[in-house]
């Protein structure tokens, strides 16, 4: 998905800053001036003076090639992550659901701006991975699973633009448009739970449930793994037990 500023003339310089920095790290390799200015609707000039400011502040740095890439200002952002509730709160309960369940990860999922952004990723032998995104919502089961409760509309909107971003990999059991993987996924959703098996990858499983949080954007708890671990039935009864000890945990004081 490429953002644009180019239909937000009154978009503060602020936020164009913070729009070119996103895109740098999203990119995950250098960016010209010239590449992000076309990419997202913004004069190369406005780009060149954004980029200049961000290297200042050592947000952004130079490559010997004339490249601009992230710098490592931007680590130090990641001090925050531990005032979300969702990293905070639900820690012991999510390495205690993966403790019950060796060999699959678990992981407390937001669809935020039509993206996937993953919390507390537990499992056997990675410990616990506070944050990640990048990964097409078309292959996770709770983004796929959180799509499910949306309008049709912004539904599809939101695999739309995975695609624009991710392409559309999986495995031959993924369909080929965004309408029939939003229709499996509706017709496949059983007790409240959405499993998938062998979507993504061959011989993987992922099964995700909604969880009721007061954020303002769908979560969903997913728990993905091989796929001989456990048959759906199984799956599903697990993560509505799951759910209930996540709940619990934010709900605490």
């Amino acid at each position: 998905m490429r953002r644009t500023l180019v239909d937000a003339p009154n978009t503060s310089a602020l936020a164009r800053g913070l729009h070119v920095l996103r895109e740098l790290v999203d990119e995950g390799a250098p960016l010209t001036a010239t590449e992000i200015a076309r990419r997202i609707g913004v004069h190369q000039s406005s780009v060149s003076r954004i980029l200049a400011t961000l290297t200042e502040v050592g947000y952004v740095r130079k490559t010997p090639d004339r490249r601009f890439a992230p710098d490592f200002g931007v680590l130090s952002l990641m001090s925050a992550t531990t005032w979300f509730p969702l990293i905070r709160k639900p820690r012991a309960a999510m390495e205690e659901i993966s403790s019950a369940h060796p060999g699959l990860d678990v992981t407390l999922c937001v669809l935020w701006r039509g993206e996937m952004v993953y919390f507390l990723r537990t499992g056997t032998g990675i410990g616990t991975v506070d944050f990640g995104a990048g990964f097409p919502v078309h292959l996770s089961a709770p983004g796929l699973r959180m799509l499910v409760d949306l309008p049709e509309d912004e539904a599809l909107n939101v695999l739309r633009q995975s695609r624009n971003r991710y392409g559309w990999p999986g495995t031959a059991a993924v369909p080929a448009t965004e309408e029939e993987v939003l229709a499996f996924a509706r017709a496949n959703v059983e007790h409240d739970v959405l499993v998938l098996p062998e979507w993504g990858f061959a011989e993987m499983v992922g099964a995700a449930i909604p969880i009721k949080t007061d954020e303002d954007h769908p979560v969903a708890l997913a728990l993905t793994g091989d796929i001989r671990i456990a048959d759906p039935p199984t799956l599903r009864l697990w993560l509505h037990d799951a759910r209930r000890v996540v709940e619990a945990s934010l709900a605490a004081r």
